[in-house]
């Protein structure tokens, strides 16, 4: 479109400021397969300069309303909704063409998954889908923010420049992504497998699991937050994340995530869990660690564990000195006695009676 048909649809004024500006966004745009809707709203988002690069990582044009692409996956609009919901997107409008070709592979890939293991579990499965690639998808985003978007505006870099920086990035990167995917998503099927045959874990229809849970946190860390630079807490948590992923590379253990200063990680058996609490106890260049676990039945759910052992896991976390592990009764149960210290009956927050702790000798 020349400049006159692009003034006369409302995206460009010649006499406005910037306009030569605009007028190249909205042509790289353009040229990238944007719809003049989606330029308007770019604009009203202030996000025109990555509207070409987001074109790119669609990869295919959005033609179909969401109601559309569930015939053609022939799958319910009510499945279809729940899915989307479940996945982190955003209901739009009945009438608005949100999805692509891809999408409708997608509701078909969990339609045959509700119909293998029944609806509920495919949304189960859906919402730790979403959830995790809505994570990568931050990260990935902050990565281009900060190492090359940041530094091309400190130098004095237009939106133009930043707009052709980030199509040139993606249009690099983004095709390289999907396979690694796969082959970072199929190793870790395996290993998953592999985990709960070490475990011994029987199946169960309701998902639970007997299992070691831990939780470590930096001591300290809310007055670590104020006293240091953005810069010296980004190392910081870089260090203990990275600290905390060497600790649980052993088979039958596994991190089950990160949140801020603490970590929760779950083993098949308390000689595990006390080998990575040993690790995690000696990592230098940390502030100390208070750790707790607790051993029995857990529920495995959307990737992460909930029940009694979780929650008694976190408060034996609370309880520890700085530098000490404290466990329940069962997990000293089942490792050395002469490794663990008794520390009497102390009543927790959340549990009826008081509960029989002991710190583990180091």
């Amino acid at each position: 479109m020349d400049p006159d048909e692009l003034e006369a649809l409302g995206v460009y004024d010649p006499d406005a400021p910037g306009a030569a500006e605009r007028l190249t966004l909205v042509q790289l745009a353009l040229e990238h397969g944007a719809p003049i809707d989606d330029i308007r709203a770019a604009i009203g988002e202030t996000r025109l300069h990555a509207l070409a690069a987001e074109r790119l990582m669609l990869d295919r044009p959005s033609h179909l309303t969401l109601a559309e692409a569930a015939t053609k996956a022939e799958v319910t609009p009510d499945f279809a909704t729940r899915l989307w919901r479940a996945l982190g997107f955003a209901l739009a409008a009945d009438d608005a063409t949100v999805c692509t070709d891809g999408d409708v592979d997608v509701l078909a890939f969990y339609r045959d998954v509700a119909m293998t293991a029944g609806p509920d579990a495919a949304i189960s499965l859906a919402r730790a889908v979403g959830a995790s690639l809505a994570r990568t998808a931050d990260a990935s985003v902050e990565v281009v923010r900060a190492g090359v978007e940041a530094p091309l505006r400190t130098a004095g870099g237009s939106n133009v420049d930043v707009a052709r920086q980030l199509v040139d990035v993606t249009a690099t990167m983004v095709p390289r992504i999907y396979p690694m995917f796969e082959a970072v998503h199929r190793r870790h099927l395996v290993e998953s497998a592999r985990r709960y045959s070490l475990w011994g874990a029987s199946p169960t229809e309701a998902s639970t699991t007997e299992a070691v849970v831990g939780f470590a946190d930096l001591v300290g860390y809310s007055s670590l937050n104020e006293q240091l630079s953005t810069v010296e807490l980004d190392a910081l948590i870089d260090s203990f994340e990275q600290r905390t992923l060497d600790a649980v590379a052993r088979p039958g253990v596994r991190l089950v995530k990160v949140i801020g200063d603490e970590v929760m990680f779950a083993a098949g058996s308390a000689p595990d869990a006390v080998a990575v609490v040993g690790q995690l106890l000696d990592a230098s260049g940390l502030p100390p660690l208070r750790i707790g676990l607790a051993t029995g039945t857990v529920l495995a759910r959307e990737g992460d564990l909930f029940g009694t052992v979780v929650n008694l896991a976190a408060r034996l976390e609370a309880l520890a000195e700085p530098g000490q592990a404290l466990v329940d009764a069962e997990t000293a149960r089942r490792l050395d006695p002469s490794s663990v210290e008794p520390r009497g009956w102390h009543p927790v927050a959340g549990f009826a009676a008081p509960v029989e702790v002991f710190a583990l000798r180091r």
